[in-house]
């Protein structure tokens, strides 16, 4: 017989896109699925769209929550199923997504995670590009600063992911990393190179933006969540280069943003943190160096060029 996956979808305000997310479950060829929605209260239509499938749905609700981490959490606790995952409401699964991901798990009962590569859509579905997976390892997880995976593609076991603890319900943004980090502690999972899910990118993606408190829990996943002292042993001694390399990623952001003297500090502190950088990072760390007034003439400069 074949385990029971359970897929959770927490939504707010995505009824353009929902539809398309509640299908592209809904019409997997594997079987038993069991699938929840968790609405955030919204008001754009995604209740009547999420009532149309009431009837194949497991479970579902629409009421206001603390955010994504916490709709999620919500949604799994009315499942039941083996092996576990999550889809955000605005990307897809592809056809023969979950039963490629189940036989990879089926067929090694010490993987406590598959995943395979994802596509990259615009708003209106079509493909843009192809995003590759990286090997599972915690270790440069924890160095780069990223999960490495592509989250609408994997699954994982349910006994793994209650032995490494609920998604962490104050992260807005980075609870999946750490999720996958922690996760990658504890066992081995198989990576398949191949297409297994939609990865939608549009305006207001929390994937494409970065407004400033996603910048700051950047910051506060470093130096809460990724200090020595939350880590294994084994991790430990890369604690240094995981913070740096988030103070990075949001002095980049504030870069981009205007604020250089904020970029600037951070710069600085993941160098203190993380001597060593890639060459990108390097270039970004230059230029937030420069006057504030000097890259402003250079971004003027860029623009009237480009007209």
């Amino acid at each position: 017989m074949n385990p029971l996956v359970s897929i959770v979808t927490p939504s707010y305000n995505q009824a353009a896109y929902l539809e398309a997310t509640i299908r592209s479950v809904l019409e997997q060829d594997y079987e038993p699925i069991e699938y929840v929605v968790v609405d955030g209260g919204s008001t754009d239509g995604s209740v009547e769209i999420v009532e149309r499938y009431a009837p194949r749905l497991t479970w579902w609700t629409s009421e206001a929550d603390d955010g994504q981490a916490e709709a999620i959490n919500k949604g799994f606790a009315h499942t039941t199923g083996e092996i576990l995952g999550y889809l955000n409401s605005d990307d897809t699964l592809l056809p023969e997504a979950v039963s490629r991901l189940v036989t990879a798990l089926e067929a090694d009962p010490t993987l406590v995670c598959a995943y395979g590569d994802a596509l990259w859509l615009d708003p209106g579905g079509a493909t843009k590009g192809y995003a590759s997976a990286h090997s599972w390892d915690p270790v440069p997880m924890l160095r780069s600063g990223s999960a490495r995976l592509h989250q609408p593609a994997a699954l994982w076991r349910r006994d793994a992911w209650e032995r490494v603890g609920r998604f962490e319900e104050s992260l807005h943004y980075t609870f999946d990393t750490l999720f996958f980090l922690r996760l990658a502690t504890i066992g081995r999972a198989r990576h398949l190179h191949e297409p297994l899910a939609g990865y939608r990118l549009h305006p207001d993606s929390k994937t494409t933006s970065e407004p400033p408190v996603k910048l700051e829990e950047y910051l506060r996943l470093a130096n809460e969540f990724l200090v020595p002292e939350r880590l294994p042993d084994s991790l430990r001694r890369h604690s240094r280069a995981g913070r740096g390399a988030y103070h990075r990623r949001a002095g980049l952001g504030y870069y981009n943003a205007g604020e250089f003297g904020r970029a600037r500090r951070l710069f600085l502190r993941s160098l203190v943190l993380a001597p060593r950088m890639s060459l990108r990072s390097a270039k970004h760390f230059a230029r937030a160096m420069l006057p504030g007034p000097l890259v402003r003439a250079r971004r003027a400069l860029r623009r009237r060029l480009e007209r």
